[in-house]
């Protein structure tokens, strides 16, 4: 997947999650089966991981690498359930602003890149033969999909 490629997905994901979260209650979002996250748990989750990208790919720009990057599942299980905890509770219009506004900023970061840097399987080592293009991609719009596919109506 190129740049121009890369940003057009991520575009047509928020046009397809944008319009079903208008349709959500407040209740629906803080709605929840036991021992599992809501709706809002799952988009404050994805708008501090979204954070970490947008925070991963100023660290590029700077000749840094991402905090996160290669840590163990039982470190990331601390880190997400740590989240949880900061995250619940906080009022719904908070929680969405976040994940929309978080979304603006990665999109600006990716924008701030030149397709070049963005595209290089060698240019940065520490991606283990993947390119920032790829980083996004998994880090973003899979995580997202994993978690908000149910959202989305089939055809979506």
């Amino acid at each position: 997947m190129n740049t121009m490629q890369l940003l057009a997905q991520m575009e047509q994901w928020r046009n397809h999650v944008e319009p079903q979260l208008v349709l959500v209650t407040a209740a629906e979002l803080l709605q929840s089966e036991a021992g599992d996250w809501s709706l809002l748990d799952k988009l404050a989750h994805l708008a501090a991981w979204d954070a970490e990208a947008v925070l991963a790919l100023a660290r590029v720009k700077q000749g840094g690498k991402p905090r996160y990057l290669n840590i163990s599942p039982v470190e990331t299980d601390k880190l997400n359930a740590q989240w949880l905890v900061e995250n619940r509770g906080r009022p719904v219009e908070r929680v969405l602003g976040d994940f929309q506004g978080v979304w603006r900023q990665l999109v600006r970061q990716v924008r701030g890149f030149a397709p070049a840097d963005l595209e290089d399987i060698k240019r940065f080592p520490w991606l283990q033969g993947k390119s920032l293009v790829d980083f996004v991609d998994e880090w973003v719009l899979q995580h997202e999909r994993e978690h908000l596919h149910a959202l989305l109506p089939a055809n979506a």
